[in-house]
């Protein structure tokens, strides 16, 4: 159980040598002394859309005994914080390193520290968005634009510190990978799926919102960007992307909804090779920020989606997933369902990620980043959605 420090940083600088000997010895992480200098570095333009990422590398003074050499400490972006805010992803990835991260089937980094400031409302925040969902049609502009501003009006503080894993070997989503380490990677995701399948404590925890709870707003927000969308994706879009777009402008919040009723599980949200590392035989995952509960198939789109540079069926790989699933005594869910079920998350991710516009890409790998995954989005569309 994490021991709380009263002062939550803000700012990069305000995580100082003080603070830091603080937190590592209220959380038996520092056995004596103190940290003496700390030296900051971010990582990586394009790897945290919503959230700062900031290794530290930490000099003890002669008696500091059992502190890690080098830990990375997560905080708000400034550009994107409506966003985050929004979306709750800051106080949702605090609470799964604290609820489940010890107990997890698969790597994660180990949690240094983790802390937020309370808001009464996001222990309500189902209900509320529950309430939003039923909201008319022509209504629901007025509501998004309404609960953006909102966001983005609060000053919540975040701050999550967790292990340094640079050690481990990055998997680079620009580059993709082959089916070979793909099909690693699905077994390392159907073992979680598995630890987690139609578990009820799910339900019971407030920050773990179902994934069709906000398929009004994703849908409004889409009709929104759909302009910004054409422009930036227009070859894409020219190769055989429109007919998947026109599909979800008439159909895009029933597919989340449909969705939804297949298996429950966590789902990680955002299952793309950055949040992956190889360890040895390991897979390691990182940034747990769009954490739900639902349909495991959205995973698998998301991932595939994003990591496949061929335009071959994935369909093999539900096959070596389903499998798994079947050896973690995982039975009932069938494989037909799952290809169904993946071929409506395909479409789920193009509308969840058709909202681009709305968050701070950056000039460099964020703009690259997302016009590769656009494409081998549309490939996986053409290749998987239309048999």
């Amino acid at each position: 159980m994490v021991k709380r420090v009263v002062f939550i940083p803000e700012t990069p600088e305000q995580l100082s040598s003080e603070w830091l000997t603080n937190v590592l010895r209220a959380n038996e992480h520092l056995t004596g002394g103190k940290v003496s200098e700390v030296m900051q570095t971010p990582i990586g333009d394009g790897e945290g859309f919503v959230g700062d990422i900031i290794k530290l590398d930490l000099t003890y003074d002669s008696q500091g005994v059992g502190g890690p050499e080098s830990i990375v400490a997560k905080m708000p972006k400034l550009a994107n914080r409506a966003m985050g805010e929004l979306l709750g992803a800051y106080e949702r990835e605090n609470m799964f390193y604290m609820t489940y991260a010890d107990s997890l089937p698969v790597a994660t980094p180990k949690l240094y520290y983790g802390e937020f400031d309370r808001d009464a409302a996001s222990e309500k925040q189902e209900e509320i968005l529950r309430q939003a969902d039923r909201i008319p049609k022509l209504l629901q502009g007025l509501t998004n634009r309404l609960a953006w501003w909102i966001a983005a009006g609060k000053k919540r503080r975040y701050i999550l510190l967790i292990e340094d894993i640079s050690g481990d070997d990055a998997i680079d989503q620009l580059a993709g990978v082959d089916r070979r380490e793909m099909t690693f990677i699905v077994g390392a995701v159907a073992k979680l799926h598995a630890h987690f399948w139609q578990r009820k404590d799910l339900a019971e925890q407030f920050w773990l919102l179902p994934m069709n709870i906000d398929a009004k707003m994703r849908g409004e927000m889409m009709h929104r960007s759909k302009d910004a969308f054409a422009d930036m994706f227009s070859e894409s879009i020219a190769h055989g992307l429109q007919p998947f777009i026109d599909d979800l402008s008439a159909n895009g919040v029933r597919y989340c909804h449909e969705l939804a009723e297949g298996p429950v599980t966590l789902v990680h949200g955002d299952l793309r090779l950055d949040n992956l590392f190889f360890r040895g035989e390991e897979v390691v995952f990182i940034d747990w920020q769009l954490v739900r509960r639902g349909n495991p198939a959205y995973d698998l789109a998301y991932l595939f989606s994003g990591g496949l540079d061929d335009e071959e069926s994935a369909i093999e790989l539900l096959e070596v997933y389903y499998h798994r699933l079947v050896t973690c005594g995982i039975t009932d869910w069938s494989l037909s369902s799952l290809i169904s079920d993946y071929r409506t998350a395909l479409r789920v991710v193009l509308m969840n990620l058709s909202s681009v516009d709305q968050v701070e890409l950056g000039d460099g790998r964020g703009q690259a980043l997302l016009k590769i995954w656009i494409d081998r989005l549309r490939r996986r569309l053409m290749a998987d959605c239309q048999n």
